[in-house]
This record gives structure tokens, C-alpha cells and sequence, in this order.
């Protein structure tokens, strides 16, 4: 336990890891869990030493994000494959997908049908898949590589109720199609924004980044959703899109000018406007 604790230290001093995600550093290193390694005084290996270095010179010298160097995220209910440059799930997306779930809980709504625009690692989709599963649920990305791997994570939590599509946003959809929810984290950051290096030097710039100060792809979302929105009073809102913090009140308008009735602003856990919802 002392040789873990010294190792953990090590690893945290060297990164900015937390103890936590020290923890899982290790784990995927040995094989082993963390009990194992606190109760065995485990010691490492020479190779798993020298594995070790090069994963602490990944993360601090190359930057390189931890998820992608485990390959896996846990997201609610689900384990993801990561890996770049599709995008990491964070946990404000968790959070107001956990939300959306609560709210069709409440709705009492069977058979519902529900699209993911631009589902990346498919975190949105298959989550709520897993949560529904006579619901039916379509994944859309640009990105043919995005594509592979949320399908591989439907294949990994065994959900067969995803319809994946291959859309520049809602352009490809069948026009026949109606939805009762519209989903989506599209890409919404300025590009003269500055960001972390671990996000600027492995991730998808292309799902990052939006013309207009962040906001053209989320406008077309606005202009384009109401035509594929089937009539729904059971739910409260029927489109949620995650957003900047900055990018609250215009998208406000934008949709109450796109004949949206009820809109609202949602704060994430950090106290920042994080989605815009509507019906």
C-alpha cells in the first residue's frame, strides 16, 4: 500500500491527474484493480515501470487526454470506446443527458422516436437507447470514423435499437421521418477561442469549432429541426442542444423566431448556461 501511495504521488507531481485518475493510470498498467494494489503492497515490474514513463511523458510532454490513452469512458449507464480524434464525453453532457432521460420518464411516452445529431462517440444515443429500449433511436455524424466507433459502441453495450446515418446535420435524413425529440452537442466553440492543449492537440476541430463566433451550425439545427419534429404534448421539450455559455440569449431568439413556443436556458453543474431546450 505505502509503494502504491509513493506511485500515485509520483504520477500526480508529474501530471495534472487527479489521485482518481492516478488510480485508473495504474490499474490499466498492472491489470489489477485498486484494491489488489492496496492490499498486495504491489510492486511494479520493470516493464510496467518503463510503461509507466512513457504514459507520464504522454500526458504531460504530448498532452495526450487520459481517456484516450485507457480507451474508455464511463458514461452513465454505458462504458465507451474512445480514441482520436472523436470527441471525449464530458460530464456536462452526462448531465443534462441524465436530465433528458428523467424528463421522458416523466412523460410516460412509449415507442418514442428520437434523433442524435452528430453523436461522435454515440454517448447521447446509445444512452438513451439503454434507458428506452423500445424506443427508436437514430445516430447521425459527418464523420464516417465517428460513425464506426459509436456504432462499435452500440455493439460493445449490446444495443440494437440505433439507426446510424451518415448527415451533414439533419441534410440526409429521410424526409419522411418524424421525431418526437431532437438531440444534439454540435460543434459550438469560437474559433479564436484559446483552449487546453489536451483538447486542441487530439480532438476533432471539425466538432469543436463553429463559424459565426460558434453559432452557425447550431443555427442551422434551429432551422432545420421544426420541419422534422412530429406533434408531441406529452413531452416538455423536444429539442435539447448543448451550447457556449456565452450563446444563451441569442439561440433563445432564434428559436422563438423559428416558431418554438417554450424555450428555456439550463445551467450545467458548474453554474454555467450549458443547454438550450425547446418546444
Amino acid at each position: 500500500m505505502v509503494l502504491m501511495k509513493k506511485t500515485i504521488s509520483l504520477i500526480t507531481s508529474k501530471t495534472n491527474l487527479s489521485d482518481q485518475q492516478a488510480w485508473w493510470l495504474l490499474e490499466f498498467i498492472t491489470n489489477k484493480n485498486r484494491v489488489m494494489l492496496m492490499t498486495s503492497n504491489y510492486q511494479l515490474s520493470t516493464p510496467e515501470q518503463e510503461h509507466l514513463e512513457k504514459l507520464i511523458n504522454e500526458l504531460s510532454i504530448d498532452h495526450k487526454p487520459l481517456a484516450y490513452i485507457l480507451g474508455f469512458v464511463p458514461f452513465l449507464d454505458l462504458e465507451l470506446f474512445v480514441k482520436p480524434p472523436t470527441l471525449i464525453p464530458r460530464p456536462e453532457t452526462e448531465d443534462w443527458v441524465y436530465q433528458v432521460i428523467e424528463m421522458i420518464k416523466k412523460s410516460k411516452v412509449e415507442n418514442i422516436k428520437i434523433l442524435d445529431i452528430g453523436t461522435g462517440s454515440g454517448c447521447i444515443g446509445l444512452s438513451l437507447a439503454q434507458a428506452f429500449p423500445h424506443a427508436q433511436i437514430y445516430a447521425t455524424d459527418i464523420c464516417l470514423q465517428a460513425l464506426e466507433l459509436a456504432k462499435d459502441n452500440a455493439q460493445k453495450n449490446n444495443l440494437t435499437n440505433v439507426v446510424f446515418l451518415e448527415s451533414d446535420l439533419l441534410n440526409e435524413i429521410p424526409t419522411d421521418l418524424r421525431f418526437d425529440l431532437i438531440l444534439s452537442n454540435p460543434p459550438y466553440i469560437n474559433p479564436t477561442a484559446k483552449l487546453e492543449a489536451s483538447v486542441s492537440k487530439w480532438e476533432d476541430h471539425g466538432a469543436l469549432f463553429a463559424k459565426n463566433k460558434g453559432l452557425s451550425i447550431i443555427e442551422q439545427i434551429c432551422e432545420q429541426a421544426p420541419k422534422y419534429l412530429k406533434k408531441n404534448n406529452e413531452l416538455e421539450f423536444q429539442l435539447v442542444i448543448e451550447i457556449d455559455m456565452t450563446q444563451g440569449q441569442i439561440i433563445k431568439n432564434l428559436l422563438e423566431n423559428n416558431i418554438f413556443k417554450k424555450v428555456a436556458i439550463k445551467k450545467d453543474q458548474f453554474d454555467r448556461d450549458r443547454t438550450i431546450w425547446a418546444r
